[in-house]
């Protein structure tokens, strides 16, 4: 062979390596910009599949009607179950979240503690308490802290005692 044939099969060797340098960057550069062409799809999927998970929470929670038209009226509702030992009724005035956790509270309770903490409760129940701003939070901080949400049917719920 010589050094001109040498010379040419260098030079295919070199414009073989380069054109499939050339086609894994054609490729690579295509996929990212198909995947790119793919977000807004599935932005608008997430979104649907977000908005269709919130309107069930909405529907879960307008289907809720244990509780009170004031934050009031639900601790008078709720402080009637504890006192007549209704503790499943009682826990159906907390938020979904926190009612297994309230029905776990009233487990072993005694006579003595369940008296106490009805009184707290009656105590809590003549103070003024407190709104947020845009008045679906309710808060009373003495003797006992509670706090309330108004869900979205305008029934009051206890978020924690």
């Amino acid at each position: 062979m010589d050094q001109n044939e040498a010379k040419r099969d260098y030079r295919k060797m070199i414009f073989v390596f380069l054109a499939i340098v050339l086609v894994v960057i054609v490729g690579v550069v295509a996929w990212e910009i198909y995947k790119e062409s793919q977000l807004p799809q599935k932005a608008d999927e997430l979104q649907r599949q977000i908005d269709q998970e919130r309107e069930q929470e909405r529907q879960r929670l307008m289907a809720d009607t244990y509780g009170g038209k004031t934050p009031q009226e639900t601790l008078r509702m709720y402080i009637e179950a504890v006192e007549q030992g209704d503790y499943e009724l009682a826990s159906r005035y907390f938020i979904e979240g926190n009612r297994e956790k309230e029905m776990a509270s009233f487990n072993g309770a005694t006579t003595q503690k369940l008296t106490n903490y009805i009184e707290y409760l009656e105590q809590a129940s003549r103070e003024n308490g407190l709104f947020n701003l845009d008045q679906n939070y309710f808060s009373i901080d003495r003797p006992i802290l509670i706090r309330m949400q108004l869900y979205p049917n305008g029934i009051w719920k206890i978020i924690e005692i």
